[in-house]
């Protein structure tokens, strides 16, 4: 969605979930996240009753109030706020950020924690790069309308978070083996999107027995491994028919499909009709 706000410049975006509420039960959930270009004008203030809130500026300066406190968040700065609390931030000159709200898992409470510890809501880390890698990642396959799951939304909050707290003595959340080895799998799909993945494929990359791995992905992400793979390909497909004029023949190379007509079949039964029709139509 396109943000209207005042303050919010063109080719701003953002978006909004509904995690299920038995997939909070045990993890977190992202609600709504986005990336915006902001000048003079922009301001949020609120009294509190929102889901906590993570930004990464990615160029500028946001000021930020916080329990009557000013900051400013900088360059490559992660700002983490409980927004149950009064808080606000505006942008004084220009400002750019991706941002997500989240919930589930012990939000709030963890949160807390890592403000308590931390005494400031503005997080400056040497490995702020490596984690706006993962904040961009998704929000950018959003705007390119390619699907995301909550179960990478979560596997994406849940890296953050740990990477704010610095003793790992803070969390005390219900994260399991069997998250670790959904948000691994998740990766590893991502980066190897090229190649032709087995199920046999998946399980050994997680150590564990095809049986008991199906078992575990299906009952974080609702869908089968190889049923997850499928809709990352054609969803990537989709992305590439829109911004590209790769033919159909290396589109099926990119994505590691045995033949063009493979290709052309599992595109339509997902998406309703052939890559050359959705590439006509796209506009």
């Amino acid at each position: 969605m396109i943000c209207n706000e005042p303050g919010v410049l063109d080719n701003s975006h953002y978006f909004f979930f509904s995690p299920p509420e038995e997939f909070l039960l045990y993890h977190y959930g992202v609600v709504n996240c986005g990336h915006f270009y902001c000048q003079y004008g922009y301001r949020i203030q609120r009294e509190g009753h929102a889901y906590p809130l993570l930004i990464y500026v990615k160029e500028g300066t946001l000021n930020v109030s916080y329990q009557d406190v000013s900051y400013i968040g900088k360059k490559n700065d992660i700002i983490l706020l409980n927004c149950a609390n009064p808080h606000s931030y505006f942008v004084d000159h220009t400002c750019e950020f991706y941002y997500f709200h989240f919930t589930g898992g012990q939000a709030y409470e963890i949160t807390d924690a890592l403000l308590q510890k931390h005494k400031s809501p503005i997080f400056t880390l040497p490995n702020a790069k490596e984690l706006f890698k993962k904040i961009k990642t998704p929000i950018t396959n959003l705007s390119y309308e390619q699907v995301v799951s909550d179960a990478e939304l979560s596997c994406m909050t849940y890296h953050i978070l740990c990477s704010l707290q610095a003793s790992g003595n803070v969390f005390t959340t219900n994260a399991h083996d069997s998250n670790d080895v959904v948000c691994q799998t998740i990766l590893y799909i991502q980066e190897h999107l090229d190649a032709s993945i087995s199920l046999e494929n998946l399980a050994s990359n997680a150590n564990l027995s095809v049986y008991y791995f199906s078992h575990i992905f299906k009952e974080e992400t609702g869908i089968s491994p190889i049923e997850f793979v499928a809709i990352r390909k054609i969803n990537y497909a989709k992305s590439i028919l829109k911004t590209t004029e790769n033919s159909i023949s290396q589109i099926t190379d990119m994505l590691g499909y045995s033949s063009d007509s493979s290709f052309i079949n599992a595109f339509k039964k997902r998406v309703g009709v052939s890559p050359a029709r959705f590439r006509k139509h796209s506009d």
